[in-house]
C-alpha cells in the first residue's frame, strides 16, 4: 500500500482589506496570524484531479465521526451493502469473546439485522426532560437543567430531546420527575422500554454467517462504497442509545468538507460564496463535534449539521474553494463562532434567540438582507409592519435568486391535525383528548418578524383547550412551514373554517449566513471575507492552528496507511 502524501498547499492570495475588515482584526490579540482578506479567485473546473488533500491527522486536520446512517437496524429488512473499489479489498475487522480482534478479507459485503432474544429482558428508563426541534434550544434547555445540579443528555431519538443522564437509578428518576411537577415545570416524562431481544449485526462470509454488535470496515484503496455513496476513511457500525446501530464515517476534517460544500451551498454557486461557505462548513464542524455525544460519534450528514455525501458529488471549484481556505475558521473574541446558516432568511437575518432558547451571539443579530443598506434599522414585530415587509419583493439579495424567498401555501385542517397529532408526542406538552384545530393566531413576532408564540386552540369534548407553541416548537408542530417567517389567514367555507393560508419567506431557521445571499454579494464583488463580514458583523477569520481549541483525543486516531489516492477521488 502507497504512503500517505501530503498536498504541498499553493500560496494564498492577499488583497488590502476594507478598512471595515482592518478593524474587526484588532478583535482577537495573541493568536498569531490574523487574516484580514481573502482574493479568493474561481478555479479553473478540470485542474484538480490529479491533485490530493493532506490527509495526515493533525490539529488543523483532525479526524472526525460522522453518522451517515443514523438508525440502522429500526428493522430486520435494513441491509448496508459495502464495497470495494475494482481490483481492492475491504477489510472487516470485529471482536472475539476472548477480546482479541478477527479480520477479514471480501470485495464486497452486504450488513443486515437479525433480532436475537435475551435471555433476561432488559427494562429502559428514560426520564425526558424536554423536547426541541433544534440542537441549540435542546443544548440550553440541557445547560438549565445543569445549573439545577442534574446531570443531562442530549439525545435525537427523532427530534432532540434532553435525558435526565442514564447513570441515574430508576428511583433517582422519579424524584427528578416528581421534582418537577412540584415545580410546575412542562414536558417531563419517563418513559419506561422492556426490552426481550436485541438488534445484532449479520452477515455471511465464506458461507457462515456472523452475528456480532460493532464492526469496523476499510479498504485497500482509502475509500469504499456504502450504498450509493463513497466515502474516504473508515466505516463502523456501533450501538447507538436506542436499541440500534450507527454507521460512522471516520474522515479528516479536509476531506469531510468536500462532501459537504458543492452539497450545502451547490456546484454552480459563484467562487467567493463557495470560499465562504468553506470557512462556515469548517468552522461549523468544530464547534460542533459534542451534538452526538450519547451515541458516541460527532456530527450527522444530514439538515441537522450538514449535509455530507462523501466522496460522491465532489467539485473541482468546490475542491478549489477549500483548498485556497485550508485551516481557516471564523471567530469571535478568540472562540470558534456558532456559524450557523440557512438556505434563504427571507429579506431579513434572525437573531440567535429569535429562533432558538439560549443566549444571544453579537455577532447573530438580526438585519435587513440588502448589500448596500445592512443596518438600515427594522422592526417588524406589529403584524401591520411585517405584513408591508413581506410585500416588498425588490432590492434584496435574494429576490430572484431563492424561489423560497417568499412563498404563500394553504392547508385543510384535516393536514392540519395530522401534523399536530404526529408531533404531539415530541412537543413534551400535555394535550387533552381533541377532534380539532379551531383557531391559530401569532401571538408575539421578534424584531425581524419571526414567530416567537403561535396561539393555537383545541377542540375538545369539553370546550376549547388552548396551546402556546414558542419559537422552533413551531416548525416541530406544523414541518410544512419553510421557516418562522409567515403570517396566517383564515380560510373558511359558508362562515365554516377549513383551514389556513399561510403566507411567508425565507427557508430555514434564518440565522447568519443567507446561502442564496451569498450568491448575489458574491456576484457584486464581495470576496469571502467580505461576505463573512457582512452576516457575522464583529468577527475575525484566524489560522486553525493560531487558537487554543479543546479537541476530543479520538478525533486524532487515523490510521494513515488507509489514506491514499483517494484523496484526489472525484465522482
Amino acid at each position: 500500500m502507497a504512503s500517505c502524501q501530503a498536498l504541498t498547499a499553493k500560496p494564498r492570495r492577499f488583497l488590502g482589506a476594507p478598512s471595515r475588515w482592518r478593524k474587526q482584526s484588532t478583535l482577537i490579540s495573541g493568536l498569531g496570524l490574523l487574516l484580514t482578506a481573502l482574493a479568493l479567485h474561481a478555479a479553473d473546473a478540470t485542474g484538480v484531479g490529479e491533485e490530493t488533500f493532506a490527509t495526515a491527522a493533525t490539529p488543523e486536520n483532525p479526524i472526525l465521526h460522522i453518522g451517515i446512517v443514523q438508525r440502522f437496524g429500526r428493522s430486520e429488512t435494513d441491509q448496508v451493502e459495502l464495497a470495494a473499489p475494482t481490483g481492492s479489498l475491504l477489510t472487516l475487522e470485529f471482536p472475539q469473546a476472548d477480546g482479541s480482534t478477527q479480520t477479514q478479507r471480501t470485495p464486497r459485503v452486504s450488513i443486515g439485522i437479525v433480532n436475537r432474544a435475551l435471555t433476561t429482558p432488559e427494562t429502559v428508563y428514560r426520564l425526558i426532560l424536554s423536547s426541541h426541534k433544534s440542537f441549540e434550544s435542546a443544548e440550553a434547555n440541557a445547560n438549565h437543567w445543569q445549573s439545577l445540579g442534574i446531570s443531562t443528555e442530549i439525545a435525537q431519538p427523532q427530534e432532540w430531546q434532553v435525558w435526565a443522564n442514564r447513570a441515574y437509578t430508576p428511583q433517582q428518576l422519579i424524584q427528578i420527575q416528581q421534582y418537577a411537577q412540584k415545580e410546575g415545570i412542562p414536558r417531563v416524562r419517563l418513559e419506561v422500554q422492556e426490552r426481550r431481544e436485541r438488534a445484532e449485526l449479520s452477515w455471511i462470509h465464506e458461507h457462515f454467517r456472523y452475528h456480532r454488535t460493532r464492526l469496523k470496515v476499510t479498504s485497500d484503496a482509502g475509500y469504499l462504497r456504502v450504498n450509493d455513496h463513497y466515502y474516504a476513511g473508515s466505516i463502523t457500525f456501533q450501538p447507538n442509545a436506542y436499541g440500534s446501530y450507527t454507521v460512522v464515517n471516520a474522515v479528516p476534517l479536509e476531506t469531510y468538507l468536500r462532501g459537504v460544500v458543492p452539497h450545502e451551498v451547490g456546484p454552480g454557486a459563484p467562487f467567493a460564496a463557495m470560499a465562504a461557505q468553506a470557512i462556515l462548513a469548517r468552522t461549523y464542524a468544530l464547534k460542533n463535534l459534542h451534538r452526538f455525544q450519547v451515541d458516541d460519534y460527532q456530527l450527522c450528514a444530514n439538515t441537522h449539521c450538514q449535509v455530507y455525501k462523501g466522496l460522491s458529488g465532489t467539485h473541482p471549484r468546490a475542491d478549489e474553494a477549500i483548498r485556497q481556505t485550508s485551516g481557516l475558521v471564523l471567530t469571535y473574541k478568540g472562540e470558534l463562532v456558532d456559524a450557523v446558516y440557512s438556505s434563504t432568511n427571507g429579506g431579513i437575518s434572525a437573531g440567535f434567540e429569535e429562533v432558538w432558547d439560549g443566549e444571544p451571539r453579537p455577532y447573530l443579530r438580526p438585519q435587513v438582507d440588502i448589500a448596500h443598506q445592512p443596518d438600515q434599522p427594522f422592526d417588524l414585530r406589529q403584524e401591520s409592519d411585517f405584513k408591508a415587509f413581506l410585500a416588498r419583493r425588490e432590492g434584496f439579495n435574494e429576490a430572484g435568486v431563492s424561489r423560497l424567498f417568499r412563498w404563500e401555501f394553504s392547508q385543510s385542517l384535516e393536514e392540519l391535525n395530522a401534523q399536530l397529532r404526529a408531533a404531539q408526542e415530541y412537543l413534551g406538552i400535555p394535550l387533552p383528548e381533541w377532534m380539532t384545530i379551531q383557531g391559530l393566531h401569532v401571538l408575539e413576532r421578534s424584531v425581524s418578524g419571526r414567530v416567537q408564540a403561535l396561539h393555537v386552540d383545541l377542540q375538545t369534548p369539553q370546550g376549547l383547550h388552548s396551546i402556546l407553541l414558542r419559537k422552533d416548537q413551531v416548525r416541530l408542530a406544523f414541518p410544512r412551514l419553510y421557516s418562522t417567517l409567515f403570517r396566517v389567514e383564515p380560510l373558511k367555507q359558508s362562515g365554516r373554517l377549513t383551514g389556513y393560508r399561510f403566507i411567508g419567506g425565507g427557508f430555514g431557521h434564518g440565522v447568519g449566513l443567507s446561502q442564496y445571499g451569498a450568491y448575489t454579494l458574491a456576484r457584486r464583488g464581495l470576496n469571502a471575507a467580505q461576505i463573512l463580514a457582512f452576516y457575522y458583523p464583529g468577527t475575525t477569520l484566524a489560522e486553525l492552528g493560531s487558537l487554543s481549541l479543546q479537541l476530543p483525543e479520538v478525533s486524532l486516531a487515523f490510521d494513515s496507511s488507509q489514506a491514499q489516492s483517494w484523496s484526489g477521488y472525484q465522482r
